[in-house]
């Protein structure tokens, strides 16, 4: 990528994160991000449709770090409790992001992009997975109850540790319905 694009990038996605802590997403006009950026409107259509585009290709890129940090993502079927725990210590090492990112009428789409992405890794390597609802469900199940137990649960227990060894264990148990369903 040439060095003008890439610092305007950065440029752009600076000035949102920073207008982001203040603002609502649907409140931030593409004037004033263009004028925190230091950019001209012309170059942030050249990258961008509008301010929802740059909001959900950065959500994606979050989620992406959040993803790619997961060492055992690609054999995640083998040990399910592992990869859940790594994948919320992930998201507790971008906790500050994600509460910039993902704040206000946005905050869905935090577990549906993980969701996504955990799936696609799943599906490229297990494609028969994809059409067996018992696996989805399970895995829904997983991905979504797992996800809001350790949000609710956060907001009570200032311990990430505890309120993610105990999501382990449940999925630890839930570990065999996994394995039965991936046969």
């Amino acid at each position: 990528m040439d060095i003008r694009v890439r610092k305007s990038k950065e440029s752009i996605k600076n000035a949102f994160i920073e207008l982001r802590t203040k603002k609502e997403l649907r409140k931030i006009t593409v004037k004033e991000l263009c004028l925190k950026a230091n950019i001209n409107k012309s170059t942030f259509y050249e990258h961008y449709e509008d301010i929802f585009d740059l909001s959900d290709q950065i959500e994606s890129y979050v989620v992406k770090q959040i993803i790619d940090s997961i060492k055992h993502k690609h054999n995640m079927l083998l040990n399910v409790p592992k990869v859940t725990s790594e994948l919320f210590y992930a998201m507790k090492s971008q906790e500050d992001l994600i509460n910039i990112v993902f704040s206000g009428t946005e905050h869905p789409n935090l577990v549906y992009k993980i969701s996504t992405m955990l799936k696609d890794i799943i599906f490229e390597s297990n494609p028969k997975l994809k059409n067996n609802s018992k696996f989805n469900i399970l895995l829904d199940y997983v991905i979504f109850g797992g996800y809001y137990a350790f949000e609710e649960n956060s907001k009570i227990d200032d311990n990430p540790s505890e309120i993610i060894n105990t999501l382990t264990h449940v999925i630890t148990h839930m570990n065999k319905l996994f394995t039965e369903n991936n046969s």
